[in-house]
């Protein structure tokens, strides 16, 4: 670092401490130079001094990486010492990304940082291979990874020549190959039958997940000499060695949801978790798959509570409506319109290729749950909203006739609910031509507001199409009862009663024909 920037970096990190805050993880003495590079960079870059600033940075990463990869190479470490670690690889990541960020002037500087980045990376793997240990080997190969990734995405920013790094390819077959025998060792020494040290040796020596759910696949089969139980030690001694290791925890809980063991899967999520506290997906698997019981609910919200603040857009619409379902397995129904709700508006404001279908699907389960709590008005201004933003179909038709008929039924001298309701059973009439109950329904509402020749005419017109509908012979009883017709409303209410022998207005009408 140049001694004569001190002076103007001091200066200028307090004129600007309200824009910019130094990491609390770089307290101790021990990052003093850190500090300094990293104070530097904010400076620069809040100036605008984009190559000084990638310089700042590149001096922060070149002093804090060999830190951080000395303390990685702990097999053993305290949990002080494992967040401690977390958090430097934070950092580490987060001042990487910074570089990729920086104005135009600055992508070639930034591009020779990640490079220099890379090498440092290579050269832990390559010390990593003269270890045995799987930990050791795997972690220092995925930071090589993702090191030589941020390298060629930087070189797709810099318009010149250049040749990338090619030594990764060497690299890959040579770790997959020493964690293969590693793994194979530590299956022998614990007497595991041939099978097992090769499936073990297979399962450390590749990490494709795609691969892995294949293997499975054939070992359920039967086609690899390996059965299903076998597979599944194999797993847990691959993970006591790389606990870090993301892919296997997929596969292990993929393994046990294939042989329908749930429960088992749920143990495996619930131990990966432990070790990636902060991993969205397996909060997700243990929400979807806990049970339907008062308990696994319970746990089931909590996981997606968590979720949800890890999530947005049209993400936290999906997990608001699986929390509006756990809420009504619960009974907690004003909790699951709420969530339905939440559902809907963040679905609304997501510019996803399914935003529709889950803002449709939102406002459904926010209508019927209403209509449930016998709360029209709510159910009818959900149903109403997606004919407004034309989410429209038989479905939402359907629901929304038979909240306009009993809000009606609710009020019949109300003529323009009765009008409603009517315009709302011709919509559903033109998505589903000859629907059965929709004559019926309009015969019910014209009878209950005093039309009786309407009443009589959608009665005929639904017997014409669903003979036995007890509603429509009841009307037509009723009517011809009116009519001074006492044997025929005595035979149509006589009908009614053997499609449905408890139709209470049935019986009734009967005892009023006698």
């Amino acid at each position: 670092m140049r001694n004569y920037f001190l002076p103007v970096l001091l200066f200028s990190a307090l004129a600007l401490s309200a824009k910019t805050q130094l990491p609390p993880e770089l307290s101790e003495n021990v990052y003093s130079n850190v500090r300094e590079c990293l104070e530097y960079a904010l400076v620069n870059e809040e100036s605008k001094i984009y190559v000084e600033a990638v310089r700042g940075y590149t001096g922060a990463l070149s002093s804090l990486t060999p830190l951080a990869a000395s303390l990685a190479k702990q097999k053993e470490k305290t949990t002080a010492e494992r967040e401690k670690l977390a958090k430097l690889n934070k950092l580490l990541s987060t001042w990487r990304y910074k570089l990729e960020e920086l104005e135009a002037p600055a992508q070639l500087e930034a591009y020779e940082t990640l490079r220099s980045d890379y090498n440092y990376r290579l050269l832990y793997l390559k010390e990593a291979f003269k270890t045995s240990s799987p930990i050791i080997i795997q972690t220092n190969f995925y930071n090589c990874l993702s090191a030589y990734g941020r390298v060629l995405r930087q070189g797709e920013k810099v318009s010149l020549e250049h040749k990338l790094p090619d030594s990764i390819d060497p690299y890959w077959g040579e770790a997959a190959k020493k964690l293969s025998q590693v793994m194979g060792e530590l299956g022998e020494a614990h007497g595991y039958p041939e099978p097992a040290c090769k499936a073990l040796s297979f399962l450390a020596s590749d990490t494709n997940l795609q691969l892995q759910v294949q293997y499975i696949a054939s070992c359920l089969k039967g086609s690899e000499g390996v059965d299903a139980a076998t597979l599944d030690v194999c797993y847990s001694s691959l993970l006591t060695e790389l606990p870090l290791c993301l892919t296997y925890w997929q596969a292990w809980g993929d393994l046990r949801l294939r042989r329908g063991d749930t429960n088992g899967a749920l143990r495996v999520w619930k131990k990966a978790l432990t070790r990636f506290p902060k991993d969205f997906d397996f909060r997700y698997l243990l929400a979807y798959y806990a049970p339907e019981t008062e308990e696994g609910s319970k746990e089931a919200l909590e996981y997606l509570e968590d979720c949800l603040e890890m999530t947005s857009g049209s993400a936290a619409s999906r997990i608001c409506m699986m929390m509006a379902r756990r809420y009504v397995a619960l009974g907690e129904l004003g909790e699951a319109y709420a969530s339905s709700q939440d559902a809907a508006k963040l679905a609304r404001l997501s510019k996803s290729p399914t935003s529709d279908k889950e803002y449709r699907e939102a406002r459904l389960f926010a209508a019927r749950l209403a209509m449930r709590c016998d709360l029209l008005d709510a159910a009818l201004e959900n149903l109403e909203k997606l004919t407004i933003n034309d989410i429209y179909d038989a479905e939402v038709a359907e629901d929304l006739a038979k909240v306009r008929y009993a809000l009606f039924m609710k009020k019949p001298e109300d003529k323009e609910l009765l009008q409603d309701a009517l315009k709302a059973f011709d919509k559903l009439g033109s998505f589903r031509p000859g629907q059965k109950g929709i004559c019926a329904a309009k015969a019910v509402m014209y009878y209950s507001a005093g039309n009786m020749k309407e009443a009589k005419t959608q009665a005929i017109k639904e017997l014409s199409i669903t003979p036995d509908d007890a509603s429509s012979l009841t009307v037509l009883g009723y009517v011809l009862l009116g009519e001074g017709n006492k044997s025929e409303a005595k035979a149509s209410f006589e009908a009614a009663l053997r499609s449905d022998p408890n139709y209470q207005k049935a019986q009734e009408g009967l005892r009023l024909s006698q």
